[in-house]
């Protein structure tokens, strides 16, 4: 496992951005037209003179299918033209870390689901609410339904993730 460079150091930059182009037999200049830019930047960028605006390494890291994370923080000497982006997560995490983020994803929901249905009981057994408590009952409604939709989200991309984990050419 290659190491990530966290201080987000732009020390394999260079050295990517130079090694992916030549992975797909590109020149600077085909390469340059590809991201809008001329011969000269990529030149600079592989030299490690001058660095992309973040638009560009968009661009790049678009263009050659990786993170940016990864073009900026990662050797991918050893994965060049392999990478699709999942490859980036699955180097970051096993198996089993996977199935720990499924079933904390899991924990949540029932958390969030034993609060709200805690809060339900209680406000039942309260008979006359004054303004103020009923304002607040309502503020947690709405804070209960718009952390359900973020734990829906969360599942989705577990799950979207999970099946390009799968099968990572479903692209």
């Amino acid at each position: 496992m290659n190491p990530v460079n966290f201080n987000m150091e732009p020390s394999f930059l260079a050295d990517n951005i130079r090694n992916l182009r030549k992975s797909r037999n590109w020149s600077q200049e085909e390469l340059a037209t590809q991201v809008g830019l001329n011969r000269g930047n990529i030149a600079s960028y592989e030299k490690g003179t001058a660095e992309p605006k973040i638009c560009n390494l968009l661009k790049l890291a678009h263009l050659f299918n990786v993170s940016i994370l990864d073009l900026m923080g990662r050797d991918l000497r050893e994965t060049t033209g392999k990478s699709n982006g999942v490859d980036s997560l699955l180097w970051m995490m096993n198996q089993d870390k996977w199935a720990d983020y499924v079933e904390h994803a899991e924990e949540l929901e029932k958390v969030v689901d034993g609060i709200f249905h805690c809060h339900c009981f209680k406000m039942k057994n309260i008979n006359d609410a004054d303004k103020d408590v009923k304002i607040i009952s309502n503020q947690f409604d709405q804070l209960y339904e718009a952390t359900r939709s973020l734990l829906k989200s969360h599942r989705e991309l577990l799950g979207y993730m999970e099946q390009k984990v799968q099968s990572p050419d479903s692209q």
